[in-house]
Formats: structure tokens, sequence, C-alpha cells
């Protein structure tokens, strides 16, 4: 059942100066809800596969695995695509067997030169039959975040099963659904990343396969991080999830419904600041050069008439455009140089920001954040202050 459209978004983040003349590539990009098995994702015309990102140092999973699992030089860890490569060496300074799977060139070649037992190769059912005539079954499998990008959850999750011994662990971090939807942060919905998971639509997947949800753990900014294996060693954190979900109505349609209200109201809210600002002489910039800021310019219409330009810090952003919008991007120094009266944030934490741009603020920047409701900080403090000021 779709429950939310942002409308035809460009499938890139950024364009090159060359590209401003050529018509861009974009899909509807138009979310749904299954009431069958709860599961959030794309709808119509996804893009194909994406890659994986790069996996961050993961809190606390190094000491979780050694302690949990009593790792040592008779366990395989088979880590897969994106995985923490930090994480990795880690394990094998502690002794542990350690074979990563990495189709993504680069990130291929950076393992390797680290001494990680690297093939450059794509997990799926035919390789996952290979490892298994190897005699390679895994002790414990990291995933990262490969199912919210699979177009196969079915293929993966089999292939999974087959690489794994009977007392092993699969090992994964996933964005939860709950958290992005009660932070209103509908710019997460991009045609790389397919599928958004609560605990419950992970339970029912992973049992078609011959796996248990078995334990489950909160992160930051978030994220659960979840424990699936063979046997039925099921522990309270998975009953507590599922029960809560089913309290807060994750399992009915009406609460995506609802979410999707809101979503338009924030909508018209922002465009309506933005516009009013405009109107009275002030400037505004905005933070973020990333996919998740162009959904949000592309889908509130945030062109060159409402926002100057947009900073990033990343040096391979500088120069170019955000796609669907054409609003230049410029680095750190453009901020000061300029002094825009505000900066709407697309990415990252006001209070990350404040510390960024300590003399932006003090010569009397402000920020604006768009999620969960538009609102004009005045940071550092991190004070709301009274829209339309």
């Amino acid at each position: 059942m779709p429950f939310l459209s942002l409308g035809r978004l460009p499938l890139s983040s950024t364009l090159g100066a060359d590209q401003l003349a050529s018509p861009e590539e974009r899909r509807s990009l138009e979310v749904g809800f299954c009431k069958r098995c709860s599961l959030v994702q794309l709808m119509g015309d996804a893009a194909e596969d994406s890659p994986a990102p790069a996996q961050p140092e993961q809190e606390g999973l190094l000491e979780r695995l050694m302690h949990d699992y009593r790792l040592g030089s008779h366990h395989l860890v088979l880590a897969l695509e994106g995985s923490s490569q930090q994480l990795m060496r880690q394990l094998m300074q502690a002794g542990v067997r350690v074979v990563y799977l990495e189709p993504h060139p680069e990130r291929s070649k950076a393992a390797s030169s680290k001494g990680i037992l690297t093939r450059h190769e794509r997990f799926d059912r035919h390789y996952a039959h290979l490892l298994r005539e190897e005699g390679l079954q895994a002790d414990v499998v990291l995933v990262n975040q490969m199912l919210t990008y699979s177009s196969d959850l079915n293929g993966l999750l089999e292939s999974l099963a087959e690489v794994l011994k009977d007392t092993g662990s699969v090992v994964m971090e996933l964005p939860y659904v709950r958290a992005l939807l009660e932070a209103r942060q509908f710019e997460h919905f991009t045609h790389q990343q397919q599928h958004y998971f609560s605990v419950g639509a992970l339970h029912e997947l992973v049992r078609r396969h011959g796996l248990w949800l078995q334990r489950v753990e909160p992160l930051s900014e978030g994220y659960l991080r979840y424990y699936l294996g063979k046997s039925r060693q099921v522990e309270s954190s998975v009953g507590w999830y599922l029960e809560e979900e089913q309290k807060l109505g994750l399992t009915d349609a009406a609460y995506y419904l609802e979410f999707a209200s809101r979503i338009a109201a924030v909508r018209e809210a922002l465009m309506a600041l933005l516009t009013e600002l405009r109107a009275r002489g002030r400037r505004v910039a905005a933070y973020g050069a990333n996919l998740q800021g162009t959904v949000l310019l592309n889908y509130v219409g945030l062109g060159r008439e409402v926002i100057d330009f947009v900073v990033d810090s990343d040096a391979s952003k500088q120069g170019r455009y955000m796609a669907g919008v054409h609003v230049p991007i410029y680095g750190d120094h453009k901020l000061l140089e300029e002094q825009p009266d505000y900066l709407l944030l697309l990415s990252h934490q006001p209070s990350g920001m404040a510390r960024q741009y300590p003399e932006y603020l003090k010569r009397g920047g402000k920020f604006i954040v768009a999620l969960p409701y538009p609102d004009i900080l005045n940071t550092p403090l991190g004070h709301k202050i009274q829209i339309g000021t």
C-alpha cells in the first residue's frame, strides 16, 4: 500500500557544471507499506542495487563479539561489503580468521593493503554456494546494511543461512524505521535505499529462511543492531520491541498515512518560512551536499530563488551543483565570506554545526532546522526563537 510520494526526484545528489544544460534522469519516489509483513519499501521504478555504504566503527561491537562468542583462531568471521575495516583488523589482531567479500574496487584494494584477506566478489546465492563447497561456514557474518539496499531480500537471507554455522550468528546494523518516522526524516527515503525495517518486519522476513531474530540492541542515531541465528534462543529484547511496535501501531497502515500527512505539513511550513524571510530581504544558504539534502530541496521545491548557495566541507563536492535545483556548492569559506542571515541545515545536528561554525554564529548568523518541524535556532545555546524573526 503506497503511503508517501515525494515526486520525481533526481537519481544523483550533485552535478558538474557541464551537466547543467543536459536533461537529468528522474524517477518517481513512492514509499509503501506491506500490510501482510509490515515492511516499508520503495515502490515503482526503484533504482538497481546500490552498494552498501562503508560502515563506520561500530559501537562496542568488538567487545560484544569477543565476549559473547569467545572468538579465537579456530573461528571464522565472514565480513560482507562495506563492513568496518577497523573492526576486521582488530579481530585479526585478536587471532580471529577474517574473510572479507567486497565488490567495490576501491574498498577492496584498501582492505587488501591493510593485510585483510579480501576477495573482490559480490555475495549472492552463487557465491554462497561456492563458499559452502570450499568448506567455509562462518561463526559470525557481518552484514552491514546490505538488506536495506538489496533488491533480492529472500536471496540474500537464503545465502546467509547457507554460509552460517548452526551455532553461528549474523550481525547487522540497520536504520530503525520507527526512529526515522518519529523524527519525520522523509529525506532518508532515496532511490538507493530500497527497504526500511521495523523489528517486526525483520522478524517475519528471517523466519522464512530458517533464521531467528535472537537479540536487538539500540544504537545511536536511530540504528538498531540485530543478531540472527539458526537456533531459537530468543532474548527478551526481541519480544519487548515487538510488543512496543504493536502498541504504537507500526503494524497498522494508519501509522504510515499519518506520517505522510505530517510531512506535507513540514513541506508547507518550511516553504512559507523561507519565502517570508526572502520577502524581508534576508539571505539564506544551506549546509549539506548529500543525497538527503538533494531529496529535501527537491521535494520542498527550494531552488536558487530561495537558497543562495550550499556549503559542504567535502572538497569533492565543491564547485558542483545540487541535482534538480542547481544550487551551487562551495567550501566552508563561502559562509564567512557571504555571511548569509540564515543557514538551513540539510544534514548534521545543530550542536555539531555550532562547533564547526562558531564564527558564523558570533557574527549573528542563525541556523534553520527543517525537521521534525521547521525552526530557527539561536545557537550555540540551541534555544528556539520565534519563526519569522
